[in-house]
């Protein structure tokens, strides 16, 4: 046997054993997403999502959906076959049943974007340990992690985005009509996802345009055109085809669909970002690239830039050289030119947003497309490294040490994931502070779904075994066991027993008698308050707290009434504006009290609160002796007026 032999057989059995890595490391994965599943939350979306589903499946039946629905701009290419399969073939009726089943092929679907990345990045380096590598970059995004099992939307659209590249990969190798009419079908089911997929879209029809610029003649040229336009084509009909809003008017109504998910106009929320509260169609220029940095893995982070700058230097000295030069001098035209693809699809949505600063909520999750090629631009990095030079070192040493540093970071993300586990999807790097206490949530939005509402229930479980439990009732109640179920009424005509706040009631450390309900426990990540159960019964709370309540109350009767409305005396009492009501029969506490406080130094606040010049808060109280109490600290500057109403049934002016 020639040693030249020996050499391919020895490179074909380690390159298999890699290949069987690779599925391992996938099936583990597999195996522990089956076994943390339940471990899960219901987001506000889930049922939404769900509709999206029922809509189309009914669509013969109701076309006033079209019309009318909220969510007649959504398309059903996953939706669809979720529910159909979870609620049709398998016949779950129960809603825990339900939506863990959900969770499972919500979160196999990610699992398959991830292989579909070492897939991809095989393709692009040749190398099973780079492409292995690059796959757990991308299964190891803590909050994408946790977003695949409850989240049917933006992981959803990841993977898809993952895959769509790998058929277009395909489409770049072969280059044929064909192989463009797939790719233009799955470039059109992106688009049915999320209106976001038309980056991709757009991204191959200049990739065709720039071929058929530097094609030679005029067959070359029909060729080219050939494939651009099966791949329009195709597209377009698969995305007429797969979302009948687009029926009547196909033209029109995509571009009305571009702007309304694009910039979400009925929608005008606030955002909390670097302390400040900020309209959610007026963020800063960085809000998008601020969250990508700073809810990242730092390795992902370190390989993804130097990956997009090893890319940038070697298709530079193609371009200035010819083919050959600069760093990743073995890497084809081929892959340079998918990789300046997947820096397209990454680059180009950021600077989308910075110029246009569309309407965006909660952190960067309409932006999770981008994880996928970030991770692939990874592959660069990788393959750089491990065919980088260093004097008196040979290669394999430094392409060792790279990827052992890579598995060291990986490791640690995995650790960090553990440790926070089942609340990845409020993972934050170590670029912001972490260790003081409450300042992450007084910096950045943290679980704007309520996901952690299931752990405050299941701690209200735990803590009233025998007895039904009053509570309003939320969306993650339905995930419990039908036993746990049972246990919770939602009876409006009375007060509940707990309330669930996620960062909403908490006071400086020390001020118990500020905290409305009392707050029997907190639940915390990187030692910040993400969720509170509160109680308005203060037979349920320590007797301390008790008198501390009843102190309060002494010193706010003991002044005069500033304004009286709705059964409510309302009473300035130091920092603090209390109401108090006297008869307090069963019920009462379930009246929120508004209190809108119109400042006097408004030229000092934020642009978003001065235009909207006042305050709300809704403010809940306790029950005790026959009387109820709630209270308010007051805002840290000057006030002018405020006026207290109650559901627009009463409304009274407080002079200052």
């Amino acid at each position: 046997m020639t040693d030249r032999v020996k050499k391919c057989r020895d490179a074909w059995r380690k390159t298999n054993k890699l290949k069987g890595l690779a599925l391992s490391v996938w099936a583990l994965f597999l195996i522990t997403g089956l076994a943390i599943v339940d471990d899960y939350g219901v987001s506000w979306d889930a049922a939404e999502q769900r509709r999206v589903a029922i809509n189309t499946l009914n669509l013969y039946d109701n076309l006033d959906w079209l019309q009318v629905d909220a969510m007649r701009f959504y398309g059903a290419a996953f939706e669809l076959p979720l529910f159909l399969l979870t609620e049709r073939v398998l016949g779950l009726e129960d809603p825990r049943h339900v939506y863990l089943a959900r969770h499972v092929l919500t979160h196999l679907w990610f699992l398959i974007g991830g292989f579909c990345c070492y897939l991809l990045a095989f393709r692009l380096s040749g190398d099973r340990l780079a492409a292995l590598l690059v796959m757990l970059l991308f299964l190891l995004s803590p909050r994408l992690y946790a977003h695949s099992f409850f989240n049917s939307k933006d992981p959803v659209f990841a993977s898809a985005f993952v895959m769509a590249l790998l058929v277009v990969s395909r489409a770049f190798d072969r280059d044929s009509v064909g192989a463009y009419r797939w790719c233009g079908a799955a470039a059109g089911l992106l688009v049915n996802l999320r209106i976001m997929g038309v980056v991709l879209f757009a991204a191959v029809l200049l990739f065709r345009a720039w071929a058929w610029f530097r094609a030679g003649g005029g067959a070359a040229r029909r060729r080219v055109a050939a494939t651009a336009g099966a791949f329009a084509l195709w597209g377009g009909l698969v995305l007429l085809i797969s979302l009948p809003y687009l029926w009547d008017d196909p033209v029109g109504r995509l571009a009305e669909m571009v702007v309304v998910l694009t910039d979400h106009p009925s929608y005008r929320g606030h955002q909390l970002f670097r302390g400040q509260v900020f309209s959610s169609a007026a963020l800063p220029w960085d809000y998008v690239l601020r969250w990508f940095a700073i809810s990242q893995p730092p390795v992902t982070l370190l390989l993804g830039l130097l990956g997009l700058g090893a890319l940038g230097l070697a298709a530079g000295g193609v371009v200035r050289r010819g083919a050959g030069a600069g760093p990743g001098a073995a890497w084809g035209v081929a892959e340079l030119r998918f990789g300046v693809l997947l820096a397209t699809c990454f680059v180009l949505p950021l600077l989308a947003f910075v110029l246009l600063r569309p309407n965006t909520l909660n952190s960067w999750r309409h932006f999770y497309f981008l994880h996928g090629p970030f991770c692939l631009l990874a592959t660069f990095a990788l393959a750089w490294l491990r065919g980088l030079s260093v004097r008196g070192l040979p290669k394999e040493w430094v392409g060792g040490a790279a990827c052992a540093l890579t598995a060291a970071g990986l490791g640690a993300a995995a650790l960090e994931m553990a440790q926070i586990h089942p609340n990845q999807h409020l993972y934050f790097n170590f670029f912001v502070d972490r260790k003081t206490p409450e300042r992450l949530r007084e910096r950045y939005e943290t679980d704007y779904w309520n996901m952690m509402f299931r752990q405050g229930y299941e701690h209200i479980l735990r803590r009233e075994p025998a007895s039904p439990i009053d509570i309003r009732w939320h969306r993650n109640v339905q995930i419990l066991p039908a036993s746990a179920r049972s246990q919770f009424t939602n009876d409006l005509d009375r007060d509940p027993d707990f309330y669930l706040a996620r960062n909403a009631g908490l006071p400086p450390p020390g001020a118990l008698k500020d905290s409305f309900p009392p707050v029997l426990h907190r639940f915390k990540v990187y030692n910040n308050t993400v969720l509170t159960v509160s109680t308005p019964d203060l037979s349920r709370v320590d007797p301390a707290v008790a008198d501390a309540y009843r102190v309060l109350h002494r010193a706010a009767t003991a002044e005069e009434p500033v304004a009286r409305g709705g059964g409510f005396d309302v009473r300035l009492h130091g920092n603090r504006l209390a109401w108090v009501k006297e008869a307090c029969e069963p019920g009462a506490l379930r009246h929120e009290f508004q209190l809108n406080f119109y400042p006097a130094n408004a030229r000092h606040l934020p642009d978003h609160l001065r235009k909207q010049g006042y305050f709300e808060f809704s403010v809940r109280g306790v029950r005790f002796d026959g009387k109820c109490l709630g209270a308010a600290r007051l805002p840290d500057f000057a006030l002018a007026r405020a006026r207290l109403g109650q559901a627009g049934r009463w409304e009274v002016e407080v002079p200052f």
